[in-house]
């Protein structure tokens, strides 16, 4: 499969939390072949089954973005928002966005900002409830008898996938965690037909941005033994981060070793540097103070599932446009797939 294409289509794809369906449609056509079931959240499995006696190892994925609702429609036709996930307001104003009205088209929009020829005074800085949405509206009764829109309508950031062809480098909003949904892609055409001692699941989930919720439906019925989370990691190569950088575009899969709420079991992580080093994959170990994954839910189920956060390094996560680099993308893919067939 063209990873590029995928990861384009991919991120692309309008899916916050709740609205998640565009996503789930492209990894059904994408692994239609392989078994599949939907739980009444939205979560999707695919299995891929091992022999009899063998463990069940359980990769997962968030299906969803973070964007906003429509949460008020003004008399002058303006829409306030609410925020779905966590957003840095910083990045928000002239911002465009897409409104997904009643028929499920697009209706393109801009998050206002004041002109400074209008600014007095110490301008303070933006805050999300006073954000306000301009779709070109005269009044409150186009916007719904016009546009289509009505209160709670999905607010999806707008971007332009670019591919950076001189260092293999993408541009492109969601790749947290569309670049784990790719990975779930790739690695299960990868494993389709091989026979494998393990039974494999591959778990899309949803709603992860608002409080890993479909992971927590997902932990109420797995009877997988061992967990792999991907994950677009945030990337902390950047001028103004504090410490030292441990998740670098461009040099390798993330290995989180610890984040608050999930500390990795080091049987797991040895093996998994282990088998990483066995083939030269290289590996970021990771060590992070704030955060969390679907991780959270998944570790503590039935008796307990030994789990370990594999990721991306994503520059400028939570934001309208994020970076990564195709090298860490083909390095975490190929140490799933070796992942699905040694531990």
């Amino acid at each position: 499969m063209d990873s590029l294409q995928l990861l384009k289509e991919l991120t692309l794809a309008a899916g916050i939390s709740g609205h998640e369906g565009d996503v789930t449609e492209i990894i059904k056509k994408k692994l239609g072949a392989m078994k599949n079931s939907t739980d009444r959240m939205g979560n999707i499995t695919f299995t891929k089954p091992g022999k009899d006696g063998g463990k069940k190892i359980l990769f997962i994925a968030h299906q969803d973005e973070i964007g906003f609702i429509v949460a008020d429609i003004m008399p002058e036709g303006f829409l306030k928002i609410h925020n779905i996930g966590g957003w840095d307001p910083n990045t928000l104003l002239s911002s465009p966005v897409d409104i997904i009205n009643n028929a499920g088209e697009k209706i393109p929009g801009i998050i206002g900002s004041v002109p400074v020829h209008f600014q007095t005074g110490v301008v303070k800085g933006p805050n999300i409830p006073a954000m306000f949405i301009d779709i070109g509206a005269n009044d409150a009764a186009e916007v719904t008898d016009v546009f289509g829109i009505e209160l709670g309508a999905a607010v999806i950031p707008v971007t332009r996938f670019h591919y950076v062809k001189q260092t293999d480098r993408l541009f492109s909003k969601a790749f947290d965690d569309r670049v784990g949904v790719a990975t779930l892609i790739d690695m299960g055409l990868r494993i389709m037909d091989k026979k494998l001692d393990n039974t494999i699941y591959l778990c899309g989930s949803v709603q992860e941005e608002v409080g890993t919720r479909g992971a927590m439906a997902v932990a109420g019925y797995t009877d997988a033994d061992l967990c792999i989370v991907l994950e677009g990691a945030p990337a902390d190569d950047i001028p103004g981060i504090p410490g030292s950088s441990q998740t670098c575009v461009g040099k390798g899969a993330h290995l989180r070793l610890f984040d608050p709420t999930l500390i990795v079991p080091k049987v797991l992580k040895d093996k998994i540097i282990g088998i990483a080093r066995e083939l030269e994959i290289p590996v970021q170990p990771t060590v992070r103070r704030g955060g969390g994954t679907d991780g959270r839910q998944i570790h503590t189920a039935n008796h307990g599932i030994p789990t370990i956060v594999l990721g991306v390094p994503v520059r400028f996560a939570h934001s309208h446009n994020c970076h990564i680099s195709l090298f860490d993308y083909r390095n975490l893919v190929d140490l799933c797939v070796a992942l699905a067939e040694k531990l």
